[in-house]
């Protein structure tokens, strides 16, 4: 699936994107990924470094697990770069985000953390519960 069916997606998941994204729509003429769907960083940070509303945490991350299982190569770049990597930029909030990630965003995000050269993340099994360290 593509940048445009998820930022469709998006507005239909999270309605308070709608403006967001006919804003976009009119200043570029198209939906340009890594500038549209960086609208999600300031929330979602917000939300993972207070770390209290788990249910809207698990719709943003229900979100971000579609974009990566289901998008084309594009989307998947979004996510990894525009997403993950601003994630990691702060250590409470990535520390936060992982006790929420999938298995293949746990994956994705360590791969991030050790191109950039921030943080060594050591993902392991423990009675089949995936866990990580750093």
């Amino acid at each position: 699936m593509t940048k445009e069916y998820f930022a469709q997606e998006l507005v239909r998941r999270f309605p308070e994107y709608q403006r967001a994204y006919e804003d976009h729509l009119e200043a570029y003429g198209k939906v340009l990924g890594h500038v549209f769907f960086c609208e999600i960083n300031p929330v979602l940070s917000k939300l993972l470094r207070a770390n209290q509303d788990c249910a809207q945490i698990r719709r943003y991350m229900d979100f971000l697990e579609d974009m990566y299982r289901n998008g084309d190569d594009e989307v998947k770049n979004i996510v990894t770069v525009t997403l993950l990597e601003y994630l990691g930029d702060d250590e409470t909030v990535l520390r936060n985000a992982f006790s929420h990630f999938s298995e293949e965003l746990m994956e994705a995000s360590k791969a991030v953390e050790a191109s950039w050269g921030r943080r060594d993340i050591r993902l392991y099994r423990r009675h089949g519960k995936l866990l990580y360290q750093w």
